[in-house]
């Protein structure tokens, strides 16, 4: 059964953010049960809600304070190497986007320039085109596509010479 998307805003009504509450506590303790069994790491949860006087911890108030404490003494570069605010992921974000964008602008223009070619094929013609740009990308592409079908040839010649040349030595 899928479960529809959930929208992350603030729960207005009262009754259903507590059991909201209660429900996600839960799992988000046993993620990070899970996560001590599984991958072999110290972890522990400290949890306050705004209606309880005193914070749940997990696995205990001991274990919780020596996780704590291992991580207060490591050095501050340590602390502070997969931490990140906010901004620091969107600028992360953005920059992987950004590289994305441009591999895809790279590539549309390597599909713009191939159908370029294919339409200057059938038409021969090149009275639509207007940019300089675009003829030197033509011409490289063309340069491309001469070097590979002259390699093309070169490999058929030769292993089409290979097989009569064993032939004949029989």
């Amino acid at each position: 059964m899928v479960r529809k998307k959930v929208n992350y805003q603030f729960i207005t009504d009262e009754c259903a953010r507590r059991r909201t509450f209660k429900k996600r506590k839960v799992g988000m303790l046993k993620k990070a049960s899970e996560l001590q069994t599984l991958c072999g790491v110290e972890t522990c949860a400290i949890i306050r809600n705004s209606n309880d006087s005193h914070p749940e911890v997990w696995p205990s108030p001991h274990g919780a304070s020596h996780v704590v404490e291992r991580f207060r003494n490591l050095p501050p570069e340590k602390q502070t190497y997969n931490m990140m605010d906010g901004e620091i992921l969107l600028q992360k974000n953005i920059a992987m986007l950004k590289g994305k964008l441009v591999k895809e602008e790279k590539k549309n223009k390597g599909l713009q320039i191939e159908q370029f070619m294919s339409k200057f094929l059938i038409d021969e013609s090149l009275d639509d085109v207007n940019s300089l740009e675009d003829l030197k990308d033509l011409n490289l592409l063309l340069d491309d596509s001469i070097e590979l079908v002259e390699k093309r040839v070169e490999d058929l010649t030769h292993s089409s010479s290979t097989p009569a040349a064993m032939g004949t030595g029989s």
